[in-house]
């Protein structure tokens, strides 16, 4: 068995996210589904230099069916509902102490997932702030499912945050396989850490051992590749708020160790890449970011790739 590792070189490592665009907060203005929202839109705001703006989403009602026919939903009606959630939101953000009501705030109809992708795209946004339900079941199957399917949409970064996402974070974990997707969301999770925090680049290597040489060989060039890997992205992350960044490496599978080590760690954070394959990328994130949305506990950073990007 003559294995390689296929992992980038130090020299393909991209630069840091680009910043400067507008922090793209989505909230539909109800009881209680803000307030998570607006400290971590604030904070992103601020740490990545972009104005903060407010969009809702307003999902058109379905045609009525009657019969063979399929009668449509007056116009008004959903333009009424539009007005509704508008008012709604204008209403959250006077409320809530950590609002302002100088946030520009729109209300579209369409659907959510592909609204929200598309509106981060156009108004080329650096982030785009979601809320995402932890406290029951409707709320994990729901709430989870609309973020990841937004996710599955978003060429636009995306953190997901629940009610307990801490107004300054301070330790990020980083699930980091050296994909661009996955350096660039280690830049970002930096940028979001609050003065003296701690950011930890985790790799998780295979779990699969084999006694043959060949094996032993590739895991010994395997273990070769990576100390330079973590100097080059250690170089390149620069902050001047006193980051203590540590490298982490870790056998087993992806999500699941990931998961483990950033809740043994308390981390208030999880960062992670996805790779992007065209059409395949639309049904499936990619298993990672998949598991960590659905199960993690903390707030969620999850950067997309490039499209067909391996």
């Amino acid at each position: 068995m003559n294995a390689t590792i296929i992992i980038p070189e130090p020299t393909s490592i991209p630069s840091p996210v680009p910043s400067g665009g507008p922090v793209l907060m989505a909230c539909d203005g109800s009881a209680g589904s803000c307030d998570a929202l607006f400290n971590a839109a604030r904070l992103a705001s601020a740490a990545l230099g972009g104005a903060l703006e407010v969009i809702g989403v307003c999902e058109p009602m379905p045609g009525v069916s009657a019969g063979m026919d399929v009668l449509p939903v007056p116009a008004d009606l959903d333009e009424s509902r539009r007005a509704t959630m508008l008012d709604d939101l204008r209403r959250a953000v006077q409320i809530a102490a950590a609002g302002d009501p100088s946030w520009p705030i729109t209300v579209v109809l369409g659907s959510p997932p592909r609204t929200l992708a598309r509106e981060a795209q156009r108004r080329q946004a650096s982030l785009l702030v979601m809320g995402i339900g932890r406290h029951n079941p409707l709320d994990r199957l729901f709430g989870t499912e609309t973020t990841l399917a937004t996710l599955r949409e978003s060429r636009v970064p995306v953190l997901a945050v629940g009610s307990g996402f801490p107004a300054l974070p301070m330790h990020a974990v980083v699930g980091l396989d050296f994909s661009a997707a996955s350096v660039k969301a280690a830049h970002l999770a930096l940028q979001l850490l609050g003065p003296g925090g701690r950011l930890t680049l985790v790799h998780v290597r295979p779990r699969f051992e084999h006694p043959s040489t060949d094996w032993q060989a590739w895991d010994a060039d395997y273990s070769r590749t990576l100390p330079p890997l973590f100097e080059q992205l250690r170089a390149d992350l620069q902050s001047d708020k006193g980051i203590i960044i540590e490298t982490v490496t870790v056998r087993g599978d992806p999500a699941p160790t990931l998961l483990s080590y950033a809740q043994q760690a308390n981390a208030d954070l999880i960062a992670v890449g996805t790779q992007r394959h065209r059409f395949v990328e639309r049904l499936v994130v990619g298993s990672v970011a998949t598991r960590v949305l659905r199960t993690a506990r903390v707030g969620v950073l999850a950067v997309p790739g490039e499209v067909g990007a391996s």
